[in-house]
């Protein structure tokens, strides 16, 4: 393998490097200590939750994980299961004789609590004896899950407040409270927690009103290719089309690139070539196409009228100029 070669899959195999992404080879945990009475069965489940649309879905093709909770209530969940990009996590317990993918929504009786993890993630978890069994759990190890309880708090807000059948006042609340959640948004460093808070707006109306802030922000996070950001892309068509084309446009930049390189590489080894021919002399040129031509030291000495020993020296000058060590590899070098 020659060295232009050599170069060229150096060059290839350092871009294809470039575009993948490593996955992190040391997985986390989730662990901590509930507080729960005998009417709980002593096990807690984890969910993957693919999408914010499905984020109340119930199935036991969601659960990933369950782990038993002691009798001090400490309990321990690996993440080897969990993807390395940020993900949003469910977890729950049950009632005793209860089915393990129930889920009890808004009532004394809820018992999940949401968690945005990745893989590597260290997260500690210590509920107060409240009831709901979640509520007032301290997070440990994850700062951004504050910024998430206060979107979860101001976004029912609104549920909170007595309006005395007054409809334009809580439509008002409601768009405050709607412009405050976009403000978190987009102050948010964490793509899932930013993108939480957008869920708890009406995004799709409010895109009619406002299309430039919802093109900014999928500008913002428009390396962020989750199956949540995904999902959400395709509920704004124009913004979506227009992030494709320039996805596609930078995919064609990139392959333009690659045979760019390519063609370099190649110009520049067939004009290394060339200018090798152009560094023999007159005489041993000559010499050079008569053994391209597949005539013998012998017959060279007869056809250029000098001696053996002569031609054996130019010889020696022109595979040495050339780079080359025999006459095979003289008849199969490319001169043009």
């Amino acid at each position: 393998m020659n060295k232009v070669l050599r170069n060229i899959i150096a060059i290839l195999f350092i871009i294809f490097c470039s575009q993948t992404k490593a996955f992190s080879e040391n997985a986390g945990q989730i662990s901590g200590k509930l507080i729960l009475d005998d009417s709980w069965e002593r096990k807690i489940y984890v969910s993957y939750i693919k999408t914010f649309e499905k984020e109340y879905a119930v199935s036991n093709d969601l659960i990933i994980a369950s782990t038993v909770i002691d009798s001090l209530g400490s309990f321990k969940i690996d993440l080897d299961s969990v993807p390395n990009k940020w993900s949003l996590l469910r977890l729950h317990v049950v009632k005793k004789g209860v089915s393990p993918n129930s889920l009890v929504i808004g009532s004394r009786d809820e018992n999940f609590i949401f968690l945005i993890v990745k893989r590597d993630s260290e997260i500690e978890l210590f509920n107060s004896g409240a009831i709901p069994i979640f509520s007032n759990t301290r997070v440990e190890g994850a700062d951004y899950m504050q910024t998430f309880d206060y979107i979860k708090k101001l976004s029912n807000y609104p549920n909170t407040i007595n309006y005395e059948n007054s409809v334009i006042e809580k439509e008002f609340i409601k768009e405050v409270v709607s412009e405050k959640l976009k403000v978190v948004a987009d102050t948010c460093n964490n793509p899932l927690v930013s993108l939480y808070a957008i869920y708890q707006t009406d995004f799709q109306s409010d895109y009619l009103k406002n299309p430039k802030f919802y093109e900014i922000y999928l500008l913002k996070w428009k390396n962020e290719n989750s199956s949540y950001f995904k999902s959400f892309r395709q509920k704004f068509p124009i913004v979506n089309n227009s992030l494709t084309n320039n996805k596609n446009t930078k995919y064609i930049i990139f392959l333009v690139s690659i045979a760019g390189i390519l063609l370099l590489s190649v110009f520049i080894y067939n004009k290394k070539k060339h200018q090798k021919i152009k560094n023999l002399s007159v005489q041993e040129r000559k010499i050079f196409d008569l053994i391209r031509n597949g005539l013998s030291n012998k017959e060279i000495s007869a056809e250029c009228n000098i001696e053996l020993t002569t031609v054996k020296s130019h010889v020696s000058n022109i595979y040495s100029k050339l780079k080359i060590k025999s006459r095979k590899e003289a008849m199969n070098l490319k001169t043009k």
